[in-house]
């Protein structure tokens, strides 16, 4: 007989033990009928040199017809041709879905992974997993997602090109992880060969004088150890991560010399940054100590959460800017006008220093290497040495005006203040 609705509608059960009706078609496809009358397709098939195995492939009514069943029964057949074993296949599939599921095997990524090697940035990209991909991918399983899955979570945020990127570098090194952890075959990364999403456009925000005044006088508000963090930023124009794993051992207090290692610089090379009063100042109330971090709430690992502190950074300065507002409007015998604070990033902050220092005289070859900008001049053994050195007097002075018109900023704004930056608490 062929299996068509006709003679499924038709198959009768039987007392005791199931019954089958075979394909004369298609060899090896077939109908089961239980003696509760349960109706379900199957194909059978035979390895070479291994007993025959009977696989279901579904109880017969939607969405399985006997069209579909044959047509997937077609597919298996041809799989054994080739010497797969569709029994075996669908339980692997089984097993990574349980061990291999998109869901599950995110967070172990970021437990095993991002905490370990994104120390500073891992909140970030675990929230890039748990936004963008997570509700996109689910439990799929890891071997079963290719290039257009990654292309369902990129293409809807590819218009923002820092998230798009951001998610994407996040997304491959998922999934170069798991080649490296043996869970996936060595060449199986479904990105291999796609492009990043184009980089953003370059920022241009620097914060204004009223801004850097109400994230200075925020900084004393938004608790520890993030007011520290925050005014270090300002005094060091150093990067987020630099500043948060800022190690005791980089330290010098006599030659008021911070010397970032190479391994933890973004560029890979050591940095020397010469203090200014500000900077050793937030140092010394902090008490200086020759091992451990200078930020730290476990006294073990960097401060992180740096989302949730920049959101009420940002509504502490947003309190600040509207007080700084209403002051000179009651000065100028004006209305008072509500304030908005357009949106910045704690990068800024160096392109706010760096901007106010070539305002200040500052040549930008000196402003960059103050920012650790590679010139292209480091080269290896003794040039390396020299270059580290290189601009050290040219950045101390550079660092010395930068504290100095902050400080002078700062304090212009409160005219009964005569209490030095550092050692004021709100």
């Amino acid at each position: 007989m062929r299996i068509t609705k006709r003679e499924v509608d038709a198959a009768g059960a039987r007392a005791s033990g199931d019954i089958y009706y075979w394909d004369d078609k298609l060899s090896g496809f077939g109908l089961r009928v239980t003696p509760r009358g349960v109706k379900s397709y199957v194909v059978q098939y035979r390895l070479k040199g291994r007993p025959a195995r009977r696989m279901t492939l579904g109880i017969h009514g939607s969405p399985w017809t006997p069209d579909k069943a044959r047509a997937r029964a077609e597919q298996i057949l041809i799989e054994v041709k080739s010497g797969i074993d569709p029994v075996a296949m669908a339980k692997k599939k089984a097993q990574d879905a349980r061990t291999l599921g998109f869901e599950a095997y995110a967070k172990r990524f970021s437990d095993e992974c991002l905490k370990v090697e994104w120390e500073g940035s891992w909140e970030d990209a675990e929230r890039c997993l748990t936004l963008h991909v997570v509700p996109r991918l689910k439990s799929r399983a890891l071997p079963e997602i290719d290039a257009a899955d990654i292309r369902a979570v990129i293409d809807p945020i590819r218009s923002q090109r820092a998230l798009a990127r951001k998610v994407w570098a996040v997304l491959n090194r998922l999934f170069t992880w798991a080649i490296e952890q043996h869970d996936l075959p060595a060449n199986s990364n479904p990105m291999a060969g796609m492009k990043p999403p184009p980089k953003p456009a370059d920022r241009k925000r620097v914060l204004s004088p009223d801004e850097i005044i109400a994230a200075w006088r925020a900084s004393f508000e938004v608790g520890e150890p993030w007011g520290p963090f925050i005014r270090l930023l300002f005094a060091t124009l150093q990067r987020r991560n630099e500043v948060a794993g800022l190690p005791w051992k980089e330290l010098d207090q006599n030659r008021r010399l911070w010397h970032i290692h190479g391994e933890r610089a973004k560029n890979g090379e050591d940095h020397l940054v010469p203090l200014n009063e500000l900077a050793l100042r937030e140092l010394s109330e902090r008490g200086w100590k020759r091992r451990g971090l200078v930020l730290t709430t476990t006294g073990k690992t960097p401060v992180s959460g740096f989302s949730r502190m920049k959101r009420r950074l940002d509504k502490l300065m947003l309190a600040k800017l509207q007080e700084l507002a209403d002051s000179r409007a009651e000065a100028l015998g004006e209305e008072a006008q509500s304030v908005q604070l357009e949106p910045w990033r704690l990068h800024d902050i160096r392109r706010t220093g760096t901007t106010a220092m070539q305002s200040l005289g500052i040549p930008v070859e000196h402003s960059d290497a103050c920012l650790n900008h590679k010139s292209g001049e480091a080269g290896t053994g003794a040039a390396k040495v020299y270059h580290l050195w290189k601009y050290e007097p040219e950045k101390r002075t550079a660092f010395e005006k930068w504290g100095a018109h902050l400080e002078q900023l700062v304090r212009g704004a409160e005219e009964s203040n005569v209490v030095p930056l550092a050692n004021r608490r709100a």
